[in-house]
């Protein structure tokens, strides 16, 4: 918005119309001379730009619905003045102020939708005055293929008497990585124990381990899910659960998890675990006669056997 001192105006048209009352010798140099002086002040425009961003979560993994927030903020801290004051060698002396307030008015910002999905856009998302933010929530989706994706934030400024301004272009880098994995470790007469993994680059929270049992005599009073709760990035808990060593047991286990608002599961691994040296070779058996989609390394103990693979059971 322009406020200016109208009174420095009039004061000018005045002062032209003394010199051509007064006096006989006023050139044209001199008259255009005095009305540049009389010009209100300078074009100036807007001056917003991407102030910073956030990324909630951080990092996504593949699938992954976040929040990207980006802040504009108008550049110009205070008020831009001009004083004007017309002498010799003219006749009249004429003082003027001139007062620019350049508000930035937003009137188109979007995301570019490319390999991300974008929920949403901003049409006139409002006016950001001197030194003043404005924050623009953007709902996006993850690919589902891994890599470092760069989002392009466009946005289209004016000011407030609809002059475009320079428009902003901006890059904005996105991680999409990582899951939680869950690993067979040991297994024993009396216990199973499985190795939970944050593969991921930002923290996990609400884990918790599901036992699908195919044979419920084999596991001590199964329970529906083991709470771990949050993993940190790189790091791994323990979910153990007991074995009755005078029956087998086959069972599936996966972990299920949030990152950030999403909620994910793991791979599923198959565990069969004998308590004879009959049973294991039956339960060897019994295991190289199941279909895994995915098949991962198998791991061997004294007392069992342990299978990556991936179990085509209904979820728990």
């Amino acid at each position: 918005m322009i406020k200016s001192n109208k009174s420095g105006v009039i004061f000018c048209l005045l002062a032209l119309l003394v010199l051509f009352s007064s006096t006989n010798n006023v050139f044209a140099d001199d008259v255009d001379d005095l009305l540049s002086k009389c010009e209100i002040a300078p074009n100036p425009k807007p001056s917003a730009m991407v102030y910073e961003y956030e990324l909630s979560p951080e990092t996504l993994m593949p699938g992954d619905v976040g929040l990207l927030t980006v802040t504009l903020k108008n550049m110009q801290d205070k008020p831009i003045e001009k004083d004007m004051k017309l002498s010799k060698p003219y006749e009249a002396s004429v003082d003027a102020e001139t007062r620019f307030t350049m508000e930035a008015y937003i009137k188109e910002a979007h995301v570019v939708a490319r390999a991300f999905e974008v929920e949403n856009t901003y049409i006139s998302a409002g006016v950001v005055g001197p030194n003043e933010k404005i924050k623009l929530p953007f709902k996006i989706t993850a690919p589902l293929k891994e890599g470092i994706y760069m989002l392009k934030f466009v946005a289209d400024i004016e000011d407030m008497a609809g002059k475009k301004s320079k428009g902003i272009h901006y890059f904005i880098p996105v991680v999409v990585s990582g899951t939680v994995n869950i690993v067979p470790q040991d297994v024993s007469e009396n216990e199973v124990r499985l190795e939970v993994i944050n593969d991921g680059l930002s923290d996990v929270t609400g884990v918790y381990v599901v036992a699908v049992v195919s044979n419920a005599k084999g596991i001590e009073n199964p329970p529906e899910r083991m709470f771990l709760g949050n993993i940190k990035s790189g790091e791994s808990a323990i979910a153990a659960f007991e074995v009755n060593k005078e029956e087998m047991s086959r069972a599936v286990f996966k972990a299920v998890f949030k990152h950030g608002i999403n909620k994910h599961s793991s791979n599923k691994v198959c565990v069969i675990m004998p308590s004879s040296g009959a049973e294991r070779e039956k339960g060897e058996t019994i295991l190289k006669e199941q279909s895994f989609s995915t098949p991962t390394p198998t791991h061997a103990s004294s007392s069992g056997i342990l299978n990556g693979g991936v179990e085509p059971e209904d979820d728990a």
